[in-house]
């Protein structure tokens, strides 16, 4: 193997005799990766022609390899081996590139660049023949099989949607419109359209189940489309494309989506009865809201109004998320629209009392409806003691939320410009409270920090990613 590299190495590239003996090093190798990949191992090198490599090492597995005889001394061509030629001009890796072997035969590569002070020298190639596994696939006729069979293979080598689509019907059309090659799939696909005989050999314009016939195709050299039809309860996605090739011209794949649209169409009728219901707790709790109200009108007694107000607040907290999610395909909603709503149900509530001015600003994020109520139930509670205890003796005040957010946590920040309070005296046993530090804590896995002064009180809300907001 030795003197066969440095022979084809010398005379048929530009490699100087220390990248020779790297790639020589390399090449004692190959014998022990056969064995473990059982695969085909090679090493390629760029020849003095720019879009062709030469291949100057081949090791074969003890059972299955992809080849008759040794391809040392052979030509692998960019349109055959695209991969390789790349790995060589570039060094970038690539893994699962489909390649047309010398022998017609199609295979999967796992191709790595062979370097020497940051030059590509060489390229390892790792080969699995995935031709029978692929040709298994279809069906042809006996007799024209070995007639097609190089020129299929190369086709499918060429054009990796083929491959990549196996799991839907694949027909491929010659120049005549005849149906020269199909998948199995393809075959149960039109019996289940009703097609009773064989389709093989079957004209294009008797197969189609679209608007466009062969001969139109044929005009259009780049003709590639995409359509969905639908066909009594059945519906296809169905992709045509104009094949460059002597002998085969147009390959249509067909996928049936049936099952996808009945499933679309299912979510679109669980979207609407969601959004619906949200909708009608919506109108409930404006229902409940205006009975609080009219309670709150007649009361005497302050105190009771005091509480009353307050529940309608934390309703009104409630029917924030609930009138974005009538709004929403899904249970997620922008957090600031959220807040947005809040503050204009608060100012609304307190508009004759205070003239305070809140100002909202930050990155938005969008959060599930529970943990949405849960975190707009907090703010209320906390811009309700900014109304009633950050501004005694004050008509106007200012209140700042700032909304953050990073890779571990969502920040919420509420910031007033108010008298302050003592932080060592706070109620734990309000109503109040209990909200926040247990919704904080609980439900949504986050902290609350309060600093306080003589000028302002800041509240610090973080949530962590992790609960899946």
């Amino acid at each position: 193997m030795t003197n066969t590299i440095k022979k084809i190495a010398t005379t048929q590239t530009y490699l100087n005799n220390n990248e020779i003996e790297k790639i020589i090093e390399v090449s004692k190798s190959l014998d022990l990766m056969a064995s473990f990949y059982e695969a085909d191992v090679f090493i390629d090198v760029l020849s003095k022609l720019d879009d062709e490599a030469i291949v100057v090492a081949h090791s074969r597995p003890k059972e299955k390899s992809v080849y008759s005889e040794s391809v040392v001394g052979k030509k692998a061509l960019i349109e055959n081996e695209p991969g390789v030629i790349k790995c060589l001009r570039t060094g970038e890796r690539a893994r699962d590139i489909k390649a047309l072997t010398q022998e017609y035969k199609l295979v999967k590569q796992n191709i790595q660049p062979i370097t020497l002070d940051d030059k590509v020298l060489a390229v390892l190639i790792v080969e699995k023949d995935i031709s029978s596994e692929v040709k298994s696939e279809f069906e042809t006729n006996e007799d024209e099989e070995n007639k097609n069979l190089h020129q299929f293979i190369k086709l499918i080598g060429n054009n990796d949607f083929l491959v990549d689509n196996l799991n839907s019907a694949i027909l491929i059309f010659d120049k005549n419109g005849k149906l020269k090659i199909k998948n199995r799939i393809a075959t149960e696909m039109y019996k289940n359209l009703g097609f009773d005989c064989d389709i093989q050999d079957m004209h294009y314009n008797d197969l189609y189940i679209e608007t466009k016939v062969f001969e139109d195709i044929l005009i259009d050299e780049n003709y590639d489309e995409t359509n969905e039809v639908s066909i009594g309860n059945m519906f296809f996605k169905i992709k045509t494309i104009y094949i460059k090739d002597d002998e085969f011209k147009v390959c249509k794949i067909v996928q049936d989506i049936s099952d996808l649209k009945r499933k679309e169409e299912e979510l679109v009728l669980k979207t609407v009865a969601i959004r619906e219901a949200h909708h009608r707790v919506k109108n409930n709790l404006h229902t409940v809201i205006s009975i609080i109200k009219k309670q709150s009108r007649l009361s005497q007694n302050e105190e009771v109004k005091q509480c009353l107000d307050n529940i309608i607040n934390r309703v009104f907290a409630i029917l924030s998320t609930h009138y974005l999610l009538s709004k929403e395909v899904d249970n997620n909603i922008s957090i600031r629209e959220g807040i947005n709503l809040l503050v204009s149900n608060i100012q609304g509530g307190y508009l004759f009392s205070k003239d305070i001015d809140i100002c909202i600003t930050g990155e938005d994020f969008k959060i599930s409806g529970e943990k949405a109520t849960a975190i707009l139930l907090v703010i209320n509670e906390i811009l309700q003691n900014c109304y009633d205890h950050a501004f005694i003796d004050r008509e106007r005040g200012n209140i700042q939320i700032l909304i953050n957010k990073d890779n571990d946590s969502r920040n919420i920040a509420i910031i007033d410009d108010g008298v302050g309070f003592d932080s060592d005296n706070i109620n734990k046993n309000s109503l109040g409270t209990y909200i926040i530090d247990s919704y904080i804590t609980q439900m949504l896995k986050g902290s609350i920090k309060r600093k306080s002064s003589k000028n302002g009180t800041e509240v610090l809300i973080t949530i962590p990613t992790q609960i899946n907001i």
